[in-house]
């Protein structure tokens, strides 16, 4: 398989990755348990200070989540690039391939260590598509 497909495949699951994250994160506080109940409250009515800023647990995990939301539109952005580029100009896609398979592998042992199967499986899947890529595009 050529190395810009590889790469797209890997893209268009980074993109489904990101549409499950925001649908995760904007319901996450729609708790169903009583248990998730306190911890939702406890999360979004306490707020302190830190560094000069005053919020709650919840402002920083709902703002932990939107930034990895937003790292994972520019990571599929990435490899899809990168596979446009992996014929014209295989010495940069085979940087980038190389960069990007390392930082989707360490996210997919992160999200396999934190998460849930959905999450490191669609990361890993997308890992081994762009170390292959790495694998099959030419040296220069």
């Amino acid at each position: 398989m050529k190395p810009k497909i590889l790469l797209s495949f890997a893209s268009v699951i980074i993109v489904l990755h990101a549409v499950g994250h925001s649908f995760g994160m904007a319901g996450w506080t729609e708790a169903e348990t009583d248990e998730q109940k306190i911890v939702v409250h406890a999360m979004s009515d306490h707020r302190f200070s830190f560094m000069g800023a005053v919020h709650s647990f919840a402002d920083s995990f709902n703002g932990f989540g939107w930034i990895g939301e937003v790292s994972l539109l520019l990571v599929a952005y990435l490899l899809w690039f990168t596979g446009s580029i992996a014929v014209p100009q295989p010495q940069i896609s085979r940087k980038l391939s190389a960069a990007l398979f390392i930082s989707l592998l360490m996210q997919s042992i992160i999200e396999f260590k934190y998460f849930f199967p959905a999450a490191y499986i669609m990361t890993f899947i997308s890992a081994l598509l762009t170390g292959i890529s790495f694998l099959l595009t030419k040296k220069v």
